[in-house]
């Protein structure tokens, strides 16, 4: 089993610039909310569709996600670029995104830190539909030194109520179900285990973050998540090794 990397997304706590056009119903902002029940749509067919986001100071990249999208299988490229200036003429740097059915997770040799960034669909002729997309994750990655140990699990969880009256009928309010993760890990060093620190004081059990069990596929690796439950590192009672829980819920 490989061992999983976080990505803590820097694009949520960014600026976003105009977009080359946008739906007044979905604008480019909903795209820092960490769900896909809102979604920028652009109000153009004519390409280029452009995005553009101010992360206020250079940040390292070596990661991206772009979840729930629309985008046509053939004829588009997809491109996400970082640039030192906002018109993304200076220090331009350029990773094309293989097209994947709703959501492209990928990781890449990271950039030279950059303050833009941006996603850039490119197409010879207009667009069939009007581009949309429901959430952009792009950081820097941080991978534990040890894979998942016993009680490592991922599944649905049924949120549903049911309550019985006095006669004993029972009624239920469904709701839909959601994937949860326990996923143990022993013998974390104490390098990473500042890093899960320094990831828990950024995320707490708010803010979404991609979680990949192997980075070789992360297309199909890759789920994007909450924390359940912050779960601070414990010493195993030996130097340079911790024992972590990390407990997590979908987003949906």
């Amino acid at each position: 089993m490989a061992r999983p990397r976080i990505i803590h997304s820097l694009w949520r706590d960014g600026t976003m610039l105009d977009p080359s056009s946008q739906d007044p119903q979905h604008p480019a902002a909903d795209l820092q909310a960490d769900t896909k029940s809102m979604f920028y749509k652009a109000s153009s067919l004519v390409a280029p569709c452009k995005v553009p986001n101010d992360l206020i100071t250079a940040q390292v990249i070596d990661f991206v996600a772009i979840l729930d999208h629309n985008f046509e299988p053939t004829g588009v490229t997809i491109k996400f670029q970082g640039a030192t200036n906002s018109a993304f003429t200076e220090g331009l740097v350029t990773e094309e995104l293989t097209y994947n059915a709703t959501n492209i997770f990928k990781f890449f040799t990271a950039w030279a830190a950059k303050q833009y960034v941006r996603v850039l669909l490119e197409k010879g002729t207009n667009f069939t539909d009007y581009p949309q997309f429901a959430n952009v994750i792009c950081g820097k990655h941080f991978e534990l030194n040890r894979s998942g140990g016993p009680g490592y699990g991922w599944g649905p969880e049924d949120p549903s109520v049911v309550e019985e009256g006095d006669s004993g009928v029972a009624f239920a309010w469904e709701k839909p179900r959601k994937n949860v993760g326990n996923f143990p890990f022993v013998g974390i060093s104490d390098a990473v285990k500042e890093e899960i620190l320094n990831f828990l004081d950024e995320v707490g059990i708010h803010n979404a973050f991609v979680l990949c069990f192997d980075y070789a596929d992360p297309n199909n690796e890759s789920v994007w998540v909450r924390n359940s439950e912050a779960v601070v590192p414990r010493w195993d009672g030996t130097d340079n090794c911790w024992i972590w829980e990390l407990r997590v819920r979908e987003v949906k």
